[in-house]
Parts: structure tokens; sequence; C-alpha cells
């Protein structure tokens, strides 16, 4: 798939100064009225979620499996600010979790390689960004980019990783992107895909990344940084952590025999508490904890094992634990420039209403996971 320029809205022109700032009000308005900092003020711990956008009304779509859709055995999951990834839902998602605590969206990216046949709709998956930048209400909280690059969307030709390099060099421009310690901050999904797609080498891995960091220096950017994607205990250190700044995780779930029925969520949340404290412990690389707010990937014909939903109490209770472990270890979170990291968690995931990653408010768990995040970090 070929990326075009995203059009930025000139936010000096006359016709954006009077919105912009009656929209920039009303967001530190919600954001004080909601018990949260106002944006651009420091938080002790920054509250990541990551963002995916496969969500279109055209058919085929992700909500359909086999030619039926799995709303109708799967209601609960039903989105209540919006099912489809268009400009209203992404405006009121900003706004509710703004509204409750959280810093960021990372919102997921893929490359589709021209050389390959293209699955339809799949450009779609992009939406996310395009729809978060043009967002009247962008202001309220931050984005930043992860490049998901398992198979097929794998960038493997020099000429191709530059186009994608230069590509978020102009995304990482954008007011509302993230930096941490004044540098914007990226992901590459996958550190073994990665590594294997650069033909098993850490010193090509090496390269790559540093021309991502050249490509950024001459646009005028500060040094990105750059994490790398691990499972739960797979502890990095050496030659293939070495190009990285930090490490994290997007989802891990624990290796259980399949059974009909879902397995408790408190095995979800120990197992990935146990990657924290692991990682804190062994780590050659800062690392940033993810949070699992599910699993349970049936709707899709996923045969791997699933997990209950939490309990208010059950996420009241993850939350509190990572917050815990961020509190206790120098070596969670992201480099800062500083002695200490900035504290920083991810959480699985905003809308992934397929997999069970939820914390967008839905229909059977209504506002419960992003009003614990408000009682756990908005306040802090």
């Amino acid at each position: 798939m070929r990326v075009k320029a995203l059009r930025i809205p000139d936010l000096l022109t006359n016709n954006c100064i009077l919105p912009c700032a009656i929209s920039t009000v009303i967001a530190l308005l919600a954001a004080t009225a909601a018990g949260a900092p106002a944006p651009g003020r420091d938080k002790e711990v920054l509250v990541g979620v990551y963002y995916f956008a496969g969500w279109w009304k055209e058919q085929p779509n992700n909500y359909n499996v086999n030619g039926r859709d799995w709303r109708k055995d799967y209601p609960q999951r039903a989105s209540l600010l919006g099912q489809y990834n268009d400009q209203e839902t992404m405006d009121r998602e900003i706004e509710a979790a703004a509204a409750h605590g959280v810093d960021f969206f990372q919102i997921l990216w893929y490359h589709q390689d021209p050389k390959l046949p293209a699955e339809p709709h799949h450009e779609k998956l992009n939406e996310g960004i395009r729809l978060f930048m043009n967002s009247s209400e962008n202001r309220a909280m931050k984005f930043t980019l992860e490049f998901v690059n398992h198979p097929p969307f794998a960038i493997t030709s020099d000429a191709e990783w530059e186009s994608a390099c230069r590509y978020w060099v102009r995304v990482m421009k954008h007011p509302s992107y993230l930096r941490v310690g004044g540098r914007p901050v990226f992901k590459i999904h996958g550190l073994w895909h990665f590594l294997r797609q650069n033909g098993d080498d850490p010193e090509k891995v090496r390269k790559r990344i540093e021309s991502f960091r050249r490509i950024a220096a001459k646009a005028g950017l500060p040094n990105p940084l750059i994490s790398a994607g691990v499972g739960i205990g797979d502890v990095q250190k050496g030659p293939r952590a070495q190009p990285y700044d930090f490490l994290t995780t997007y989802m891990d779930m624990p290796n259980l025999p399949v059974k009909a029925e879902p397995y408790p969520y408190s095995a979800l949340i120990d197992q990935a508490e146990k990657g924290w404290l692991l990682n804190a412990a062994e780590s050659g690389k800062p690392y940033v904890p993810h949070v699992p707010a599910g699993w349970d990937p049936r709707p899709w014909g996923d045969p791997r094992p699933s997990f209950t939903f939490p309990t208010r109490d059950e996420w009241l209770d993850a939350l509190r634990r990572v917050r815990s472990a961020l509190e206790s270890s120098d070596k969670l979170g992201a480099p800062s420039g500083k002695r200490k990291p900035r504290k920083m968690l991810l959480i699985y995931a905003w809308n992934e209403f397929g997999e069970g990653g939820i914390l967008a408010p839905t229909q059977g768990e209504r506002y419960m996971k992003l009003e614990a995040i408000k009682d756990v970090f908005g306040r802090r």
C-alpha cells in the first residue's frame, strides 16, 4: 500500500484561529472537570492505549466471519462511541479518552507491499492516523505511531523503508504527536519480525534504524525515541536490543490448553505482571509495561485460549498493580534524558473488538474501564 501525505489544516489561517481557540478552551475545561490534568501539564504516569483502525462499513470487513456478522453473537462488544472508524467516532473517542486520564493513543500503521495482492479495503487500516490528525479535538491528548511489521506488512527494501521513514517523520511534526524528553516516540511492533526481515542480522537492523534517525534529523526533528515489541518473557540483552531506546509488549497471554470456557482474567494480569518485573530485573533496556484490558478472540474464530473480561474490582487492581510496579522500579518507563525514566504504560487496547482487548465504552461495560483509569491515574 502506498501511503499518501496527509493534509494537516493550517492552524494559523484566519478561518481556524477562533475555532481552534474555542476547542482548546473546551478541552481544558473538560479535562479539569473530569479531574484529569489539563493537556500539557506534566503527569506522574503517562497512560497510553493501543489503537486499531480496522473497522470499516464496506464488505468484507472485520465484523464478518464466514459470512456472519459476529456482533449478533457478541452484542455487548458494540461500541457506544461509533462502531466504524470515521471522523465523528474519532472525535468522540478523543474526548472520552482525554476526559478519563488517557494521555495518548498509540495508533497502528500498516505497510502494504506493492508486490503482494492487497486484501480488500486494507488501505483503511491507516485511517486512524488521518482521523486523529484532522480531529478538532486532537489538542486534548497526544498520539504516536506503531509500525505493525508482522506478515504481510513487512518492509524489506531500502527504498520502501526510506519512503516509510519520510512519511513517519511528516506525521511526527503534528503538534499533538507524543514526545518524551523532547523526542518523538515511535515503535516497531515486533523485534523478532524486524530481525528476520533484515536477514537475521542485528547490524542490518541497526543500520535501518540509524537511517530513520538521519531522515528525522534532516527534517529538523529531534532524535526519535524508538522502541520494539517483545513477548512477556522475552527478555532482551546485547546486540538485538542495542538499536532500540526501550522495549515494550503489545499483547501476550499464557500458554494454556485450549478449552471451551474462558480462563479467569486473573491469569492474564498475573502473567503480565511477571513480565513487568522480569524485564525490570533483567532487561538490557528500559521497559514500558503493558496492561491487557482483555483477551477473548472467539468472534474471529481464533483457536487460542480466551479469558474473561475483568470486573471493575479486577480492573482497578490491575491498574494499581502496574502503578505500583512503575513506582518501585527505575527500569520501567521510557528514557527521558534524566536519571529516571518517564513513567509510562500501554493498555491493550482501545478497540480490538474482535480479540477482546477493549477499553472503549461498550454496551456491556459502558464507561467502567475508563472510570477506573481516572480513579487510579487521572488525579495523580
